[in-house]
């Protein structure tokens, strides 16, 4: 945050003010993308070019230094490679020093980039000598291992990359890696000392050309696609520092923005990115944290019951205008709600009740109250939505949901059904709850007599008043005898039924929500300040 500055002359004050709002960042031109969904420290990354040119970029523009032709692949070295400690300025003297090495010792030796304009020269097959004995003979050194990086043609060493981060743009119009392509160039970097990443260099206007679509369907409304081109462009400003000491900017998953190369890239998107060039949005003069997500379901989120940071334009609105927002259910057991609890750190013991304890004004679950036999818990903020994460169908979508019961009666066991009996027409509904391993029906109680409200009723004719019964129960009734069972409440149910809307952690920007606005007659910036609470588009 800003420091307040101390009160002097106010002219002078506005000027200093409004001069740190104007210095307070720099537009960004060009974006690092890690490419992690598929090359975040690997041992080798397949190029798919067949000719590619290597250099460096300089005041973002790229300066190649060779162009080869071959079957290319940047991979760890497989054997120990000696320096040979000779250095020349062009990669074709490294090439003539090489092939005098070879003819000499017999050794083979590739060039080295070691620099943006110098050379080495670099043995990797010393034949059945030793490495020692190798590197005295040429008078060179090993190299250290944890920063070599090799240049392979057809599984062939045709370069090594010695302490530098080369980057790789195709002679074609994109440089592909697996069949992905990607406008830029492609750089590659041992950049924690471990394995290689290969990262996109690419102009943040090309960036978004891919962000935006796969983000958001370009089919929507123009004025919802350039609401998303805004808030992509603006989230890349506050998430920069997150990712630094990996070597790059933002990375390529949903863990920064969807990233999907040139195959995402749409006309109408391009359009509106286009259309949005270099706009921002801003609050206080400064870009926001321009978080956005699928739907809401109804309400956006306060940032601070999402997480631990309070921002002042990321506060919850009521999301009338959303669209097509998922609905979804998600039923768990008892057995199921005490795993997570012990999964999650918070044992309560066999887990009795969930319920909900605190929603926000427009319904967003606040907090859950969970009861066991052991003793009680509540889980707060995202907790409400992760705590059953370690399921096979991961989180919940959203917040924003209500929880029932629901019972484990067999509805469907037509076998067990009494046509003679007059009082049977209510049998098949969901009145009696049982507990128990079998599939048993509320036919298999239908000749049981149970005390509900102090007076026996037989089973079928429990519409309406809702029992547990557990096998054991079954299996002491008889036709005349009357049996007591334990009233229905949300402490004793053994199912959780979690019915919601929307989908995502509910803070910004609801993209659904942008989608039912655009349709409503919104443009863009209206759309942005409506999400994004006292910020301006510039």
């Amino acid at each position: 945050m800003r420091k307040k500055l101390a009160a002097c002359a106010v002219i002078g004050t506005i000027i200093m003010l409004f001069s740190l709002q104007v210095m307070a960042f720099d537009r960004i031109q060009t974006i690092r993308v890690g490419l992690e969904s598929k090359y975040k420290e690997v041992t080798s990354v397949p190029i798919s070019n067949n000719e590619i040119e290597i250099g460096f970029q300089d005041n973002n523009e790229f300066e190649g230094k060779v162009k080869l032709d071959g079957t290319f692949s940047v991979s760890l070295p497989s054997g120990s490679i000696i320096n040979a400690n000779e250095y020349y300025p062009s990669y074709d003297d490294a090439v003539s020093a090489c092939e005098d090495l070879e003819n000499l010792w017999k050794y083979k030796a590739v060039p080295g980039m070691v620099d943006k304009d110098l050379w080495g020269v670099f043995v990797y097959d010393y034949g059945g000598d030793k490495a020692d004995y190798a590197a005295d003979t040429v008078t060179g050194s090993l190299v250290n291992d944890k920063k070599i990086m090799v240049l392979n043609d057809s599984n062939k060493i045709k370069m090594v990359f010695d302490g530098v981060n080369p980057q790789i743009m195709s002679a074609e119009n994109y440089t592909t890696l697996s069949g992905k392509s990607y406008r830029g160039v492609i750089e590659f970097g041992r950049y924690t000392g471990k394995n290689i990443t290969a990262v996109n260099v690419v102009n943040i206007q090309d960036y978004l050309y891919s962000v935006v679509p796969s983000e958001m369907p370009p089919s929507w409304n123009i004025e919802a696609l350039k609401a998303q081109a805004v808030a992509a462009r603006t989230y890349v400003y506050t998430r920069k520092s997150d990712y630094e000491s990996k070597g790059y900017d933002v990375c390529d998953t949903t863990e920064c923005q969807a990233y999907n190369g040139v195959s995402a890239e749409s006309d109408r998107s391009i359009e509106a990115v286009d259309d949005t060039e270099g706009e921002l949005a801003l609050y206080n003069g400064e870009p926001i944290y321009s978080v956005f997500f699928s739907s809401s379901g109804g309400s956006t989120d306060d940032s601070e019951n999402v997480w631990d940071d309070s921002y002042p334009y990321l506060k919850a609105v009521n999301d009338k205008y959303e669209k097509g927002a998922v609905e979804w259910k998600r039923t768990f057991s008892a057995s199921d709600m005490t795993n997570f609890m012990n999964k999650i750190g918070k044992s309560v013991g066999t887990v009795k009740n969930v319920s909900i304890s605190s929603a926000g004004p427009y319904g967003r679950v606040q907090e859950l109250t969970v009861v066991g036999s052991n003793k009680t818990v509540k889980l707060t903020k995202e907790e409400t939505r992760t705590f059953c994460a370690s399921s096979g169908n991961g989180d919940l979508q959203s917040r924003m949901y209500t929880i029932s019961n629901s019972d484990n009666t067999d509805d469907n066991d037509s076998n067990n059904t009494d046509d003679n009996d007059s009082n049977n027409t209510d049998k098949d509904k969901d009145t009696v709850y049982i507990i128990s391993d079998k599939n048993i029906s509320l036919a298999d109680v239908k000749d049981g007599y149970f005390k509900a409200g102090g007076t026996p009723i037989k089973g079928f004719e429990l519409d309406g008043i809702k029992v547990i019964v557990s096998e054991e129960d079954i299996k002491d009734l008889s036709q005349n005898s009357v049996k007591e069972v334990t009233a229905l409440s949300s402490n004793s149910q053994n199912e959780f039924v979690f019915s919601g809307k929307g989908c995502g952690h509910g803070v910004g920007m609801s993209q659904y929500g942008a989608k039912g606005m655009a349709e409503n007659g919104f443009d863009y910036k209206e759309i942005l300040k409506y999400y994004y609470t006292g910020i301006e588009v510039e």
